[in-house]
């Protein structure tokens, strides 16, 4: 596991990192159409986690190894969204907008702007656990050129016969 740590501390740091710009960078009227990248981050944080593990380790990389690379890349990239990029998001983009927006369509909503900010981080931080998981199953059959040798064991030492083993006599 140390040799996993190290590249999902990196790949999952550059995820936390990029939802967070792209959560300031939609705070700008004419660059909101950046947020459609929040898709793609993960995928190319759990791709980039997985190609330093691959880089890194002594013994080829399982699609398991991929996968938890990827998942965890995914976990730290989202703590930092729910703990940085959500509060940010909050302060410049405001929930007066999205409650105006709900009360037009169903005046009796029974939740407020800010309650579904908070649930829509929460989905977004399982979204992109499963998005990272995808990159690093991915980056695995793309990524790693090292072969996984098959070792057959040995036969069995009297195979075939042996004493006693003689058919057809005895009777």
């Amino acid at each position: 596991m140390n040799n996993k740590l190290k590249p999902v501390l990196v790949g999952g740091g550059a995820l936390g990192v990029f939802l967070v710009v792209t959560v300031l960078m939609s705070a700008v009227p004419f660059l909101r159409f950046i947020g459609c990248c929040n898709c793609l981050w993960p995928i190319a944080g759990g791709l980039l986690a997985t190609m330093m593990y691959i880089k890194g380790s002594p013994n080829p990389a399982t699609v398991l190894d991929g996968a938890i690379v990827g998942a965890l890349t995914g976990l730290i990239g989202g703590l930092i969204y729910l703990v940085i990029g959500l509060p940010i998001s909050y302060f410049t983009n405001g929930v007066e907008a999205i409650d105006a927006q709900i009360r037009q369509l169903n005046p009796n909503f029974p939740l407020s702007g800010i309650v579904l900010m908070i649930v829509g981080g929460v989905v977004g931080f399982f979204l992109f656990i499963v998005l990272s998981t995808i990159g690093g199953l991915i980056a695995v059959p793309i990524l790693e050129k090292r072969k996984t040798e098959v070792v057959l064991p040995p036969p069995p030492q009297d195979f075939g016969g042996g004493p006693g083993g003689s058919s057809g006599s005895g009777l």
